[in-house]
């Protein structure tokens, strides 16, 4: 068991390593252009890959005690897969979205509030020692992600392609901070001391939310109709 837990291991680092790196590039490149839509594509397929892995590291560790890290495991891969999924459905389907797509994508976000609140308070109770601080920000980013569409009572009306980018940046917000969860802490830490050691932790929501919102109003007034992704 320990060597297979190796092996995913070194696969999802790798394989979320490559996935960093690739995320900027349909971001930069002219959308709906062979570029954006290859480096789209690499890309998903390379977050499935560590979805996946997430999910097998998570019940490996549930059979090695560590409940904490399984726990983050698994809600990582779902407040990673859920705004995956649905960034590539809003292509495909773009203005006719199905019915059991829509009612997925409700529970969906249900799972990533319940479990947000769950890890949330989890971490609160467990007094934030060690890795329950893990529980506390994945628990808020995925209550942030999930509130604004459950309980808004000002649900303004989005055009496909600003529901695909906020989709696709939602999967880079969760994939970066995880990366400073594990790596980034190791390598800035000697630079973020003291009350500064939240600076890195909540980076890529900053940037991430900004990013959405900057691109998701250059859209607001032009015709997705003009971008032509497959």
């Amino acid at each position: 068991m320990e060597a297979l837990s190796n092996v995913l291991l070194i696969i999802h680092i790798i394989i979320g390593s490559l996935s960093l790196i690739v995320f900027w590039i349909p971001i930069f490149v002219k959308k709906g252009s062979k570029l954006h839509v290859k480096a789209g594509e690499v890309y998903v397929f390379l977050m499935w890959i560590v979805i996946v892995t997430a999910i097998f590291l998570c019940i490996l560790n549930i059979f090695k005690g560590k409940i904490i890290l399984a726990a983050f495991l698994g809600y990582l891969s779902v407040i990673t897969a859920q705004p995956l999924w649905y960034g590539i459905a809003i292509v495909k389907h773009r203005r006719q979205i199905p019915d059991n797509i829509r009612v997925l994508k409700i529970i969906l976000n249900w799972i990533l509030f319940l479990g947000g609140v769950g890890l949330t308070v989890w971490s609160l109770v467990l007094h934030l020692k060690g890795q329950t601080i893990l529980l506390l920000i994945f628990g808020l980013l995925g209550l942030s992600s999930s509130v604004p569409f459950l309980f808004s009572k000002n649900k303004r009306q989005t055009n496909w392609l600003q529901e695909h980018i906020e989709g696709m940046v939602g999967t880079g917000i969760a994939a970066y901070t995880a990366f400073i969860a594990f790596g980034g802490t190791s390598l800035f830490g000697h630079i973020f001391k003291g009350p500064l050691v939240a600076i890195p932790w909540v980076l890529p929501t900053v940037i991430g939310t900004l990013l959405i919102r900057t691109m998701k109003s250059k859209w607001s007034y032009k015709n997705p109709k003009e971008v032509k992704i497959k």
